[in-house]
């Protein structure tokens, strides 16, 4: 089903492309260069118009008749039925007026109708705006098909940019390639005439087609990398799925295509610019089948191109697919930042590079091109991507680009706390240094989980290696041990635990730069209310007090008298209780705290991680779990600072909070809200 809504796509695509290319280059193109030819009054135009007409009927006849099956093909998929079954009046009708794709396709049966009346109606010598009213019409027609493609899914204010440059690449595909077959056709009947006005009518046609070609590729190119960046936007979905794999072919098959154009544009438009207007009738003739073949070259490459982009449109867009990498190494663009020899090579790389790019300027812009330096800057240019692929180079798999199917939140995480004290902590250690007692007298050690180099593999890294197990390490996979669901908690837990190292830098004092995402939980409070951390994005700070009693009596009852304070600065507070039971001690200040009942177990033990500091107890391995710890959330998200009492004075004199929240409230998002998923 997939194959054959592809082809009817295809053919769907091509004559509409056929029908709005030849109006556009009968009025810009065919019309103008024969009225400067003085060919007007001649009979053989309006042969020539009346063979257009009917050439127009029939491609106008298969935009409809594809259309039909196009529509057809769409309720099968939708319903979910057989061919036979879709032609139902219920299946039909829920497609036609339920779905975006049947409003469209009725609008575009509505422009067809029209631009036949008008077809069957015209005069061939039809004024001028009665044709431009027409191309407006078939305009509507071709680019109406963006309202029920990939960018139609889109949303927000991105979505009517998103239609607008889709739109723009199909009026421009459908031009040129359109117009070729056109001009092919233009040829052909002008090498017929033996008029006197036939050579001028070439040259002048040639010139117009040349810069309506160069207008369209320009436009192409722009419109191309926008829709690639909205339906692909990196390069692991670019190589790594079905759709951009076809995206790929498209642009391997449109390049020769726009060789070919750029060879008539530099070599054969002067030279036919050049040919004199009469006595050269061998010259004339030559041009015109040199011309001709590559037109058909050109033909043939964008009926290839409009194949593939009827395979793109009934294919699911990059963006919202897995991706699965196919390659063995991928580059990390981070290595230079931490590596003195890495950022020693990449110096290296840059002076190569730029050595390659000026020698192969000089040699192409001059007029006897210098072939030994052209050599030497390919040469150049060559070492220098090899040498900063040696720099960068580091190992990849199937899974490494993955995208996270469980999202980064308290529960996961504490889920995967329990999952890797099982599992790894015997070799990997308690805090994750790789000092555990089954990792001693292994080659290699274990892996410091905390260590920086960690951060610097993705999600999908650490799902390869827990499912499949790492090479030449003692490291086993646990795909058979571990569900998928599994797997994701413990590489949240991983993350999670990463930051916990770097969070020994924490204190009372807001961050500068936000960095710790704070994990995400929903909870209930003794009050029933029912909320989660996420929903405070945007609007509230957030101050999360990870509560023991009767030790942290004091310093909620302190929180409570100043609760309308906090709320005049924009601030909710939220008491998480490490044992539930105590929660049902505060009910009398239920009322000015949000005290969370349901929900607080997970909570409390994953913003218990972030206890390391620099202190006493909190530097050891796996320092115990602070009696009261509070951390300030900002309205990104993130958490920005964080006071242990056992740690020192912060946050017991008010004046310091009220100033750290007032920083926040004060400072501008100079980062993005975190995602939901580990990376």
């Amino acid at each position: 089903m997939i194959t054959l809504s592809a082809i009817i796509r295809f053919l769907h695509l091509a004559s509409s492309a056929l029908f709005f290319g030849a109006l556009v280059f009968r009025m810009l193109v065919a019309g103008p260069a024969l009225r400067k030819a003085g060919a007007d009054n001649f009979r053989e135009i309006g042969a020539y118009d009346r063979s257009l007409m009917g050439f127009l009927q029939w491609t106008l006849l298969a935009i409809f008749t594809t259309g039909l099956f196009a529509f057809w093909l769409q309720i099968a998929s939708v319903a979910g039925v057989s061919l036979a079954l879709a032609l139902s009046p219920e299946n039909m009708g829920g497609v036609l007026f339920g779905t975006r794709y049947g409003v469209v396709w009725l609008a575009r049966m509505v422009l067809i109708a029209l631009l036949a009346g008008v077809l069957i109606g015209r005069h061939p010598r039809q004024s001028f705006f009665a044709r431009v009213a027409t191309v407006c019409l078939a305009a509507a027609l071709a680019g109406s098909v963006a309202l029920s493609g990939h960018a139609a899914a889109g949303d927000g204010i991105w979505l009517g940019f998103q239609l607008a440059a889709d739109g723009l690449h199909l009026l421009a595909a459908h031009t040129w390639l359109g117009g070729l077959v056109a001009f092919a056709w233009f040829l052909l009947w002008i090498k017929r005439m033996s008029s006197p006005w036939s050579e001028i009518g070439f040259k002048e046609a040639t010139r117009r087609f040349s810069l309506l070609g160069l207008l369209s590729v320009l436009i192409l190119v722009l419109t191309g990398t926008c829709n690639a960046w909205n339906l692909v936007g990196a390069v692991p979905p670019l190589v790594g799925t079905t759709y951009g794999q076809l995206l790929l072919i498209k642009i391997a098959l449109t390049l020769p295509l726009l060789g070919v154009a750029a060879m008539n544009l530099r070599s054969l438009k002067p030279q036919i610019a050049a040919l004199p207007i009469a006595g050269a009738t061998d010259s004339f003739k030559d041009l015109l089948a040199r011309l001709k073949r590559n037109v058909t070259a050109e033909i043939a490459l964008g009926a290839c191109v409009l194949f593939i982009v009827g395979g793109l449109s009934v294919t699911p867009p990059a963006l919202h697919i897995q991706p699965d990498w196919p390659f063995a190494f991928r580059w990390n663009w981070n290595a230079a930042d931490s590596s003195r020899k890495v950022r020693a090579k990449m110096a290296d790389a840059e002076r190569l590079t730029i050595a390659g790019i000026l020698a192969i300027g000089y040699a192409v812009l001059r007029r006897r091109p210098r072939y030994r330096v052209l050599a030497a800057g390919v040469v150049s240019l060559a070492y220098g991507g090899w040498v900063t692929h040696t720099a960068l180079f580091i190992d990849a798999y199937p899974t490494t680009y993955l995208r996270p199917t469980v999202p980064y939140n308290a529960i996961s995480v504490a889920n995967g706390a329990r999952l890797y004290q099982d599992a790894c902590a015997v070799c990997h250690g308690v805090a994750g240094y790789g000092d555990g007692e089954g990792g001693k007298g292994l080659k290699p050690r274990p892996a410091d989980l905390t260590a920086k180099h960690s951060a610097d593999h993705t999600a999908g890294d650490l799902f390869w290696w827990l499912s499949h197990g790492m090479k030449n390490s003692a490291m086993p996979g646990y795909a058979a041990s571990l569900d998928e669901e599994e797997r994701w908690d413990m590489i949240n837990f991983l993350r999670a635990l990463s930051s916990a190292e770097r969070a020994r830098q924490m204190s009372a004092l807001v961050e500068p730069d936000p960095w710790l995402v704070a994990p995400n939980f929903v909870y209930r409070t003794l009050t029933e209310e029912s909320r989660a951390l996420k929903d405070y994005r945007g609007n509230h700070i957030v101050l999360l007090v990870l509560f023991s009693l009767p030790d942290s009596h004091a310093r909620l009852l302190q929180l409570a008298q100043v609760h309308r304070e906090a709320q005049s600065r924009n601030v909710k507070i939220l008491a998480i209780p490490r044992v539930v039971k105590s929660a049902r001690r505060l009910e009398s200040m239920s009322k000015t705290l949000s005290v969370v009942t349901d929900g607080s177990h997970e909570a409390f033990a994953s913003y218990a991680l972030f206890r390391r500091s620099f202190s006493e107890q909190g530097a050891l391995p796996d320092p115990p779990v602070p009696r009261h710890m509070e951390f300030l959330v900002d309205r990104q998200g993130y958490a920005r600072a964080r006071w242990i009492p056992r740690d020192g004075p912060g946050w017991d004199k008010l004046d310091n909070l009220w100033r750290d929240i007032d920083q926040l409230n004060r400072e501008k998002p100079s980062t993005p809200a975190p995602d939901d998923h580990v990376h």
